[in-house]
């Protein structure tokens, strides 16, 4: 990717000195022509250059449980985004007991009082909800991912900086089950 960016650059470099470099000097039409073309040209590359990297905003998040425990593994308990960035966030379940479903629910707040209201009405939303609530303090949630399953979910960070918490709603899982994504 920094090899397509350095290519981006150095093509619209030159034809920066191109426009810039000796053209007829007495201001003849096919001169106008030619840095009209050129601009044209410049233009086209800029465009390029940010269709090729609109890609380098998402950020790739990658959550494990910790094995049969009911906790997401040591580099799964927090997470740094920046604001409004695109996060494609995967969860690995690496659980290996039948019982093991998890999935990870992003949450509007860093509030106990939220994640024990959302988790609890996982509880009632039940399975054919994937044990995910209709509640509005859910920014995002992965489906649940059933032992050696990976799921995934794609969102926008939250636009304010802060700490947000993430639970796995499966049942009884949010008391424990929890983490943090910090927005900067």
């Amino acid at each position: 990717m920094k090899s397509s960016r350095f290519l981006c650059l150095f093509s619209l470099l030159a034809l920066l000195f191109a426009a810039c470099g000796g053209g007829a000097s007495d201001g003849d039409a096919s001169s106008d022509a030619d840095h009209a073309a050129t601009e044209s040209d410049m233009a086209a590359a800029e465009s390029d250059m940010a269709a090729d990297h609109s890609d380098m905003d998402v950020v790739e998040i990658v959550l494990r449980p910790d094995g049969d425990n009911l906790a997401f593994d040591e580099s799964s308990t927090s997470f740094t985004v920046q604001a409004g960035a695109t996060v494609n966030l995967t969860l690995e379940n690496v659980a290996t007991a039948a019982v093991m479903l998890h999935n990870v629910v992003i949450l509007s707040s860093n509030e106990d009082e939220v994640a024990n209201r959302v988790g609890m009405a996982a509880i009632a939303a039940g399975e054919a909800s994937g044990f995910i609530p209709d509640d509005a303090a859910i920014l995002a949630a992965t489906p649940l991912a059933q032992p050696g399953e990976t799921v995934q979910v794609t969102f926008e960070a939250p636009s304010e900086p802060g700490t947000y918490r993430y639970i796995c709603t499966y049942i009884g899982h949010h008391t424990v089950m929890q983490g943090t994504m910090v927005v900067t």
